[in-house]
């Protein structure tokens, strides 16, 4: 019989692939055993399956959290709730929530969609069949395919995502740039000299390369690394290699730069852009705040970047929050009716490849919210 840590490690196992095979045995005993009296074998076993697609990643979990937190009796029920989600908790959780969502259409999910915009103003629109595009002396495509026949003078470019698009580039140096929804990236296409600088509006995630600049002083020659720089309306990210991601959105009230890998100078921007006195440095897994200066919180980083890889989760967000998140990504409008749950806090996940109607049923099974659909509006009640 497994103890809780026994049982802690082995879902860990499992969840990052490599669990063996005595080990998925001795997972599936413990579902078998987790079976309550009185629950049809039929029943259960839907229920074990979905737990089992829920390693996969084929299923979403969304519950809702309260300032008063619901005490759990069971420690397999608990273990299940939280990492599988087949259940869902709240201080005032109906018994039998209605979870019909009333809908006269559904809307599909953001795909890969951007346009790409030249100096001189001409754009070309993106194929949303590829995953990405290699900005250098020609433009292509990650499979090879020329995007137009010209060659690429050097000039600044920018790419656009709408709402309900995400797209991927790699720049002339080398950065790779996973842009998220109703997001613009400026760029040189190509660069030069002792730094390499970007703008951003919206969220992005970058893998910046390592650029050295070489010359000649004298009988040595030095070396250095060329900063890469990001530009956003409130602040600069000053990078020299390094894996971190950006979110920059109009509608929110602060800008989250969040580091997983290497090291960034964060600088508060004023007027004109003008850098004022304040700058912090990240270590990895940490999340600066800029709501006007600066402040750092320790975060879960696969939850930052969790939209890149295929997911939207959140962790105590409030409904509000998690809507705006959803509105960018499905390109609806949201309305609150007066007696809307907008300042309650849910965790959970969602995965991005589904209708919208999948997930905000999802949300509905929580009992304190409900929602309706018409054309690309999307009203949320109580």
């Amino acid at each position: 019989m497994m103890n809780d840590k026994e049982r802690l490690e082995l879902i860990e196992r499992i969840s990052c692939g490599i669990a063996s095979d005595d080990e998925l045995g001795q997972y599936n005993a413990w579902c078998n055993s987790l079976q309550e009296p009185g629950l049809p074998v039929a029943d259960f076993g839907v229920l074990q399956t979905r737990m089992l697609a829920n390693i996969n990643g084929r299923i979403d979990h969304i519950r809702i959290i309260r300032l008063r937190y619901y005490k759990i009796a069971s420690v397999a029920a608990a273990l299940v709730a939280v990492v599988f989600g087949l259940w869902f908790y709240s201080s005032n959780m109906l018994s039998n929530p209605k979870v019909e969502i009333v809908y006269q259409n559904d809307i599909a999910p953001g795909k890969n969609r951007a346009i790409l915009t030249f100096a001189n103003g001409k754009t070309i629109k993106l194929s949303d069949a590829q995953q990405g595009v290699t900005v250098g002396k020609d433009l292509k495509y990650y499979d090879g395919t020329e995007i137009t026949a010209e060659r690429t003078r050097p000039q600044l470019l920018t790419a656009t995502t709408p709402r309900g698009g995400a797209y991927e580039i790699t720049l002339s140096d080398g950065t790779r740039v996973w842009m998220n929804a109703d997001s613009k990236l400026s760029f040189p296409s190509s660069f030069s000299g002792r730094e390499r600088r970007v703008s951003l509006k919206g969220e992005a995630y970058f893998e910046v390369a390592k650029n050295y600049f070489s010359e000649v002083k004298g009988d040595q020659s030095i070396k250095e690394r060329i900063p890469f720089v990001v530009v956003t309306d409130k602040q600069e990210v000053t990078v020299l290699g390094t894996h971190f991601n950006i979110n920059s959105y109009g509608d929110e009230a602060a800008t989250k730069t969040t580091l997983l890998e290497g090291s960034v100078r964060v600088a508060v921007s004023g007027t004109n852009n003008a850098l004022l006195s304040s700058s912090r440095i990240l270590k990895p897994g940490e999340q600066a705040i800029n709501d006007g200066g600066i402040r750092i919180d320790k975060v879960d980083v696969e939850e930052v970047v969790a939209w890149k890889n295929g997911s939207t989760v959140f962790q105590d967000k409030t409904l509000e929050s998690i809507m705006r998140e959803l509105s960018r990504w499905y390109d609806i409008t949201v309305v609150y009716a007066a007696d809307a749950p907008r300042h309650e806090f849910f965790s959970g996940a969602v995965s991005r490849t589904r209708n919208i109607s999948s997930v905000l049923e999802r949300m509905q099974t929580t009992g304190s919210v409900k929602f309706k659909i018409e054309g690309r509006i999307v009203t949320v009640t109580k």
